[in-house]
C-alpha cells in the first residue's frame, strides 16, 4: 500500500506542477465579488487599495494557458495573401522573391494545421517546420529557373483600390476636376435631412440666384455648397493656394533626369511682368476702408463739415496704412487688408478745417493742411502731432503770402516743400527731419492769376507750375537758379483744375473745369527741340497724346497707378462721375464703373503703393475699396 500510494503521489505530482499557475489562480478566484465598501475597509486596514476581484471561469483560464503555450507563428494570421511577384524593375526586389514564397508556404502550412485540429501541438509544430523548408526549396528552385508555368499561374497579385492614382501612368492634367479636388474627411448624414427655404428670409435671398439654381427649399448639402460659392466669390482663393497639387514625392531619379531648375521661375504672363490689357478690367469691391470707424457724412454733420475730404496711402509697398481726413476735422488711420481693415487710431484737430493729407516721401510723417496759414505734422516714429510756427511766412505776411496751404507738393527726396501763394507766387520751404520747414525761396512769375497746381520732375531740380489768368499756362522753374526755363500752354482745355504725373515721370495729365483731361508725353515738354531760341525763355506748344472727353464737369481728383498703366479721374459735382483709363492706349475701360456702382459724390481717389487697391472717398463719409485683380494676384 505504501508503494502504491507513493507511486500515485509521483503520478499526481507532475500534473499538479503543470497546473500550478492555473490552480493558484483558481484558489484566488471566488464565487462572490467585493463591493465598494469592503474595498474601502480593506484599504484602511491594510494601508493599500486593492482592486476589485472578478470571477473568472475555468474555461477562460484553460484558453489562456493554451494560447500561452503556442508559438508566435501559430498566433498570428494574415488577412490577405502575400504577392509573390511585383511589377518593378528594381534589381533589389528580385533577391526578395524566395523569401516571399517561403512566407506564403509558411502561411499555408499553418492554415492546414489549424484545419486538422489541435490533437498534438508538438507534432504539428515539427511537421509545419519540415513543410516550410521543403516547400521553400521547391519554390525557390522554380523561381530561379522560371520554366514552370505553375509559378506564374498560381502567383497572387494585389489589386489597388480605384482611388489610388499612379503618378507615372496618370498625369495630373488628365485627371478630372472632382478627382483633383480634396474630399471631405467626414460628412454628416443629417445634412440631407435639413430643409431651408431661401425665400423665407431676406438674408438668404442672395443665395437664390439663377446661376446657383434658383430659390425654394434646399437641403443642408445644397445650402453648404451655395454658402461656399458665395464666400469664394467675396474672398477669392489666393494664388499660393492655387498651385499644382503634388500627389507624391518625386524620386531622386526624376530630379536628376532633368537639367531644369528645382525652383519654378516666375511666369512672364502673370504679375507685373505682363502688361495690363485694354478694353475691360477685372475689379472687385471689398469692404470699405473706414468700415469700422466711418467718417460723418455731410448730411449727418451738424455745424461742422462732414464727408471725406482726402485719402492718403503710405508710400511703402509693405505698409498697407491708409489715412482718411474728414470734414469733421478728424484723421483716421486704418490697416488695410481687404477683409476687416482694422482701425488704428484717430486724431482730432479742432483748429484746422482739413482739406488735404500728404505723406512725406520717406513715409516718416504726414502733413495736414487746410484754409489756414499754418499746418500740422504727425510724426509716426514719435507719435507726436506738431503745429507750424505762427510767423512761418514772416512776422508781417506780404501780399503774396499764402493764406491756405492746400496746394503743395513735396520734392522726390522730401527735402523741399513747394506751397502755392497769392498772385501766382510759390514759396519753397526747407523741410527737415523734424517735420517743420522754413521759407528758403520765393518764385514770382509776375504773370498774375492764381496757382492751380504744381509737380516736381524726377530729379527734383525743376518745378512745373500750372496757373495764369486762364488756368492753362505752365511755367517750368529751375529751383536752384530760381528762374523760368520754359513755358507752355494747355491749348485744348480751358480753366485747368488739377495736374498730376506718373510715378515714372513719363506722362503728365491736366484736368480742366470743362471735364476734359489732356494726356501728355513728358519728352514732348522739354525745350531741347530744334528751332528754339536758347537765349530767351522758350515757349513750346506740345501736342497731347489724347484728349479724354468722357466727363463734362470739373475734374477734382486725378491719380496715376504706381505701375503707370492706369489713370483714374473723377468729378465731385455729379454723382458717380468717375472714369478709369488704360494709359498706354489712352482708352477708357468699358466695364467699370457701371450705373449700379455706388460711388456717390466723389471727393478723393487714390491707389495704394503696391497698386492692388483703389480707394474712392465721397461726401457720405465712405471710403470705397476696390481690388484690381491684375495687380492683386501678382
Amino acid at each position: 500500500m505504501a508503494k502504491g500510494s507513493s507511486s500515485k503521489r509521483r503520478e499526481i505530482s507532475p500534473s499538479s506542477d503543470q497546473a500550478g499557475p492555473s490552480a493558484k489562480r483558481a484558489v484566488q478566484s471566488h464565487d462572490w465579488d467585493k463591493d465598494d465598501e469592503e474595498l474601502d475597509l480593506e484599504s484602511r486596514l491594510f494601508g493599500a487599495k486593492r482592486s476589485k476581484v472578478t470571477k473568472k471561469s475555468i474555461e477562460e483560464e484553460k484558453e489562456e494557458d493554451e494560447l500561452r503555450d503556442l508559438d508566435d507563428d501559430e498566433l498570428f494570421t494574415f488577412d490577405a495573401p502575400f504577392a509573390q511577384t511585383f511589377a518593378s524593375d528594381d534589381s533589389d526586389l528580385e533577391d526578395l522573391e524566395p523569401q516571399h514564397s517561403v512566407i506564403g508556404k509558411h502561411r499555408s502550412g499553418v492554415v492546414n494545421d489549424v484545419e486538422q485540429g489541435e490533437e498534438d501541438d508538438e507534432e504539428v509544430d515539427d511537421e509545419g517546420d519540415e513543410e516550410i523548408v521543403d516547400d521553400g526549396g521547391e519554390d525557390g528552385a522554380e523561381g530561379e529557373d522560371g520554366e514552370g508555368g505553375q509559378g506564374d499561374s498560381e502567383s497572387v497579385t494585389i489589386e489597388l483600390p480605384p482611388d489610388i492614382i499612379d503618378l507615372q501612368s496618370t498625369p495630373l492634367k488628365q485627371l478630372s476636376k472632382k478627382e483633383r479636388q480634396r474630399r471631405c474627411v467626414w460628412e454628416d448624414p443629417a445634412d440631407k435631412a435639413v430643409k431651408v427655404d431661401l425665400d423665407a428670409e431676406a438674408r438668404l435671398r442672395k443665395l437664390a440666384t439663377k446661376k446657383a439654381g434658383g430659390g425654394g427649399v434646399v437641403d443642408g448639402v445644397e445650402l453648404q455648397s451655395r454658402l461656399r460659392y458665395q464666400f469664394e466669390k467675396l474672398h477669392p482663393q489666393p494664388d499660393w493656394a492655387k498651385g499644382r497639387i503634388q500627389l507624391g514625392t518625386p524620386s531622386l531619379t526624376s530630379l536628376l533626369s532633368t537639367t531644369a531648375s528645382f525652383i519654378q521661375p516666375k511666369s512672364k504672363k502673370s504679375g507685373h511682368n505682363a502688361p495690363l490689357p485694354q478694353g475691360t478690367i477685372d475689379i472687385q469691391r471689398l469692404r470699405d476702408v473706414n468700415f469700422q470707424n466711418p467718417t460723418t457724412g455731410k448730411l449727418e454733420a451738424q455745424g461742422a463739415g462732414g464727408g471725406v475730404v482726402d485719402v492718403a496711402w503710405h508710400p511703402g509697398k509693405r505698409v498697407p496704412v491708409c489715412v482718411v481726413a474728414g470734414g469733421d476735422r478728424r484723421v483716421r488711420f486704418f490697416n488695410v487688408d481687404g477683409h476687416t481693415n482694422p482701425s488704428l487710431m484717430t486724431i482730432h484737430m479742432p483748429s484746422l478745417p482739413l482739406q488735404r493729407a500728404t505723406f512725406h516721401p520717406t513715409g516718416s510723417s504726414i502733413l495736414f493742411t487746410g484754409p489756414r496759414p499754418f499746418y500740422y505734422t504727425y510724426d509716426l516714429a514719435s507719435a507726436r502731432c506738431l503745429r507750424s510756427s505762427r510767423n512761418l511766412f514772416g512776422s508781417q505776411p506780404s501780399p503774396t503770402s499764402p493764406n491756405s496751404l492746400t496746394r503743395h507738393a513735396f520734392s522726390p527726396d522730401g527735402t523741399l516743400l513747394a506751397v502755392a501763394g497769392l498772385r501766382g507766387n510759390v514759396s519753397v520751404l526747407d523741410w527737415n527731419n523734424v517735420g517743420s520747414g522754413a521759407v528758403v525761396a520765393e518764385l514770382k512769375s509776375g504773370r498774375g492769376g492764381s496757382t492751380v497746381d504744381m509737380i516736381w520732375n524726377a530729379t527734383g531740380t525743376e518745378l512745373m507750375v500750372l496757373g495764369g489768368r486762364g488756368g492753362c499756362d505752365v511755367d517750368v522753374w529751375n529751383v536752384r537758379e530760381r528762374r523760368v526755363v520754359r513755358k507752355w500752354t494747355d491749348e485744348r482745355a480751358w480753366g485747368g483744375s488739377i495736374m498730376r504725373k506718373a510715378s515714372d515721370s513719363s506722362k503728365v495729365a491736366i484736368g480742366s473745369s470743362t471735364g476734359i483731361v489732356n494726356l501728355y508725353q513728358t519728352s514732348s515738354l522739354k525745350a531741347d527741340r530744334p528751332g528754339l531760341n536758347a537765349t530767351s525763355i522758350p515757349h513750346i506748344k506740345p501736342e497731347p497724346i489724347k484728349s479724354l472727353e468722357h466727363l463734362t464737369t470739373r475734374i477734382d481728383s486725378l491719380a496715376f497707378h504706381p505701375a503707370g498703366e492706369t489713370m483714374v479721374v473723377a468729378s465731385g459735382e455729379k454723382k458717380g462721375a468717375l472714369k478709369m483709363y488704360h494709359v498706354p492706349s489712352a482708352t477708357a475701360f468699358s466695364n467699370w464703373p457701371t450705373q449700379q456702382t455706388p460711388l456717390g459724390r466723389i471727393t478723393s481717389v487714390g491707389f495704394s503703393s503696391g497698386g492692388e487697391y483703389l480707394s474712392v472717398g465721397n461726401t457720405k463719409g465712405q471710403v470705397l475699396l476696390f481690388s484690381i485683380k491684375h495687380y492683386a494676384n501678382a
